[in-house]
């Protein structure tokens, strides 16, 4: 049966101690390649932590999928994110899930950028001025949980988002006109 047209899932639960190399490692295996830059990028936090766990996932050659978690008690993340290739590009779509300390209030009065928008069963949805929307989720411990969504597009050549590569080009040709 030819590869190409079968659903290929691998899911593996990494040790205790994950790192970016790990995940690329895995990528590799998967037949995924040239997203490295993406790979450690994303999960720059998790291998700075150092007590993730992560869960691994593919369809064919064209994408691959990590879920992460780490941090502490009452400062943890979650991540999943999904690569996709695309050409010389790399698109990285993340669902980021944080528990912050204090109230939902409280993380608001904080972080006045996110604005509320609606609130709905529960759930405060929110906006930042970049246009990133938040739900947020206040949690019987008194702690809040933050939920948002993220897009990066990353050129396979640049270890950086290709939206930060355009700003920083823009801003050294600025510069060379003044």
């Amino acid at each position: 049966m030819p590869r190409k047209g079968l659903i290929c899932l691998l899911f593996s639960l990494l040790p205790l101690q994950v790192g970016a190399s790990n995940l690329i490692e895995l990528a590799h295996k998967a037949g995924f390649d040239r997203c490295d830059a993406a790979i450690t990028t994303e999960f720059k936090d998790l291998a700075e932590q150092g007590n993730g766990v992560a869960s691994t996932g593919y369809f064919n050659d064209r994408s691959f999928n990590i879920m992460a978690t780490w941090g502490s008690q009452k400062d943890s993340v979650w991540k999943n994110t999904t690569f996709i290739k695309f050409g010389r590009s790399c698109l990285a779509y993340s669902v980021i899930g944080t528990v912050y300390g204090g109230s939902c209030s409280a993380f608001n009065d904080k972080n006045p950028q996110w604005g509320v928008i609606k609130e709905q069963g529960g759930f405060t949805w929110t906006k930042n001025k970049g246009g990133v929307n938040a739900i947020m989720k206040s949690l019987p411990n008194g702690s809040c949980e933050i939920t948002y969504r993220i897009h990066q597009n990353y050129d396979t050549t640049s270890p950086q988002p290709a939206t930060e590569k355009k700003k920083s080009a823009k801003k050294s040709s600025d510069k060379k006109g003044s």
